[in-house]
């Protein structure tokens, strides 16, 4: 398409200038700014209107082609005029900067414009320096577009960043006005010189489990799980569940939804759990992880996926449950969940906007969530996304979701700059607001600890000293969070931090090692105690023997510095009553176990 554009003579645009030939300057009167009155646009385009934005009613407008929207009136597309556009606004902005006042005020200071090329060469002239600099100038004062912005198909609820690859050539067939532009398709991203990765078959759920036990186990779901990790509405996944069992609509990944949230029940009956618990967990995994529905994202197996990350965090170990978060959140973004749709967010179709429900920014919130807390108390990184600061969130602030969600967003970044001072300041300041929340109950409490045991972790490692009212923060907080991990166990709801929490709390009272912390020392050990016997596994079996190893050393180091006293007071040959400790790698050893040894080995 070829653009016949009118260019007046710059020589009846700008003003006149006076050229000094010893400074090979030109200088050009500055006139005071005109006031400037309410301007109104005759016609807004329909994109002004819907983003309720001021049109300059020159079409294509200046933001639909800045940002590339079509622009049109009342529906109708307004002929493509870009390349005249854009060189008519900067003419006008050089007519209208350069326009000299019949007088200019003695206050009001010339602008002088330096040339850029030697005194031994031909001088430009006064309208191409003049020309130039007022390009200049206009592009100095555009503001820069985002280059994140982003673009998505609702249709697929595909997101992706315009200056995608993907992208370009949908773009580009926008911009040559074509009829049928090209689609969002990922045109040759490889040579396709091999197919691509087969599915695998899958069993349907209902080879695992009867609608009757789906409806049980869903009910344990919504009474334990759903209440601090609110996801979704009851009424409308039983009825999605009823679709599924009863109306034979037997799509995978609803059914891997469905799946998950019966792993979860079945794993909060405790110990009532369905005797294919194990095969239905390995089925929600194999279906999400098949590359024929994972090529094509979905909100559903968002979901589906933060409910996989709860259950790992309740089962197994710490960098599989970090992995699955990491996973959520690419998700989040592959399906555009991070971007606010009501924001200057490109649609590919206008017929067919995007939307964003409730449910969609529950899913976004707790996969967020999940995500920061679990990295934070593994010690991983998080992934991060711009803007999640300002965005509200759909949850009140006293419900148990919400208050997790607020917990997460105290928490400072692992990466924060500035002295150990600052950065000391900022996390104790963080241990201060977990504490202003006031009275925290249940699940939530738990979190709160752990959160607050993270940041006492973190202080540790810089070497300051400790506030004496943050260190009592600490014990007022753990206190609080042992007091709800016991009341659940004794209630059978297993928490993945009902054991976690209680230990971590013994650890910390063990390293602040004050007369405060020490006098709660023989509280926390029966509660760790009882639940232990309560949950009656491997491992907390485990964590109750560590807990008790550190209380003997801890008992042997006070017994040491008490002994070294007593020898600066003349009473005899300090460490008398040493305790001494074998080498355990070498007694456990099977060579020594099964034939004669020196016991000298064992380094007693």
């Amino acid at each position: 398409m070829v653009y016949l554009i009118n260019l007046r003579p710059l020589s009846h645009r700008l003003p006149a200038m006076e050229h000094n030939p010893i400074h090979n300057e030109v200088t050009v009167a500055a006139q005071p700014q005109a006031p400037k009155g309410r301007q109104r646009a005759k016609q807004a385009c329909d994109e002004c209107r819907r983003r309720k934005r001021k049109c300059d009613s020159t079409f294509p407008c200046a933001m639909c082609v800045q940002f590339e929207y079509p622009c049109k009136i009342n529906g109708v597309l307004v002929p493509g005029q870009k390349l005249k556009r854009s060189l008519d606004v900067m003419l006008e902005s050089s007519e209208a900067s350069f326009q000299t006042a019949p007088s200019a005020p003695p206050s009001v200071p010339a602008l002088t414009v330096a040339s850029t090329y030697p005194s031994t060469e031909p001088s430009a002239t006064a309208e191409d320096v003049a020309h130039q600099t007022t390009s200049e100038e206009v592009a100095r004062q555009t503001p820069l577009p985002p280059l994140n912005r982003g673009i998505i198909e609702p249709a697929k609820r595909r997101y992706m960043n315009q200056n995608s690859a993907v992208a370009f050539p949908n773009q580009l067939g926008v911009e040559l006005e074509s009829a049928h532009p090209p689609r969002l398709h990922s045109f040759a991203w490889n040579c396709g010189i091999r197919p691509e990765e087969p599915g695998s078959i899958h069993a349907p759920l209902t080879n695992y489990i009867s609608y009757e036990e789906c409806r049980h186990y869903t009910e344990i779901y919504f009474s334990t799980v759903d209440v601090p990790f609110h996801l979704f509405d009851k009424q409308k996944f039983l009825q999605q569940c009823d679709t599924y069992f009863n109306r034979r609509n037997q799509d995978l990944i609803l059914g891997a939804l469905i799946g998950a949230v019966v792993s979860l029940g079945s794993l909060f009956a405790f110990h009532q759990g369905h005797p294919m618990e194990s095969q239905i967990v390995k089925h929600v995994k194999d279906v999400l992880e098949d590359s024929t529905f994972s090529r094509l994202p979905s909100i559903d197996q968002v979901n589906a996926w933060i409910l996989r990350t709860l259950y790992l965090r309740s089962t197994t170990r710490p960098h599989l449950t970090w992995l699955s978060s990491c996973t959520v959140m690419h998700l989040v973004e592959a399906v555009g969940l991070h971007r606010d749709l009501n924001s200057e967010l490109v649609t590919q179709s206008l017929q067919t906007p995007a939307t964003e429900d409730e449910g969609s920014k529950r899913t976004f919130w707790l996969a967020w969530c999940l995500n920061t807390i679990i990295a934070y108390e593994y010690g991983r990184t998080k992934i991060h996304f711009d803007g999640v600061d300002s965005r509200s969130t759909p949850f009140d602030d006293k419900s148990e979701t919400g208050l997790q969600i607020r917990m997460a967003r105290i928490l400072p970044s692992d990466s924060l700059s500035g002295d150990v001072m600052t950065v000391s300041k900022s996390l104790e300041a963080a241990i201060q607001k977990l504490l202003d929340m006031g009275e925290v109950k249940g699940f939530p409490a738990l979190t709160r600890g752990d959160l607050c045991f993270c940041l006492y972790r973190r202080l540790r490692l810089l070497k300051v000293s400790i506030s004496k009212d943050t260190l009592s923060q600490i014990l007022q907080i753990g206190h609080t969070a042992v007091e709800a991990a016991s009341d659940l166990a004794e209630r059978g709801i297993p928490w993945w931090n009902v054991l976690g929490t209680t230990f971590q709390f013994f650890c910390v009272l063990l390293a602040i090692d004050n007369r405060d912390s020490l006098t709660q020392v023989s509280w926390v050990m029966p509660k760790l105690e009882r639940i232990v016997e309560i949950l009656n596994t491997h491992m907390a079996a485990e964590a109750l023997d560590t807990a008790k190893t550190l209380m003997r050393d801890a008992l042997a180091k006070k017994n040491q510095e008490i002994a070294l006293l007593e020898a600066s007071n003349g009473n005899g040959f300090p460490f008398p009553h040493r305790e001494l400790t074998p080498d355990w790698d070498t007694m456990l050893n099977p060579y020594y176990i099964v034939g004669g040894f020196n016991f000298k080995d064992l380094g007693v």
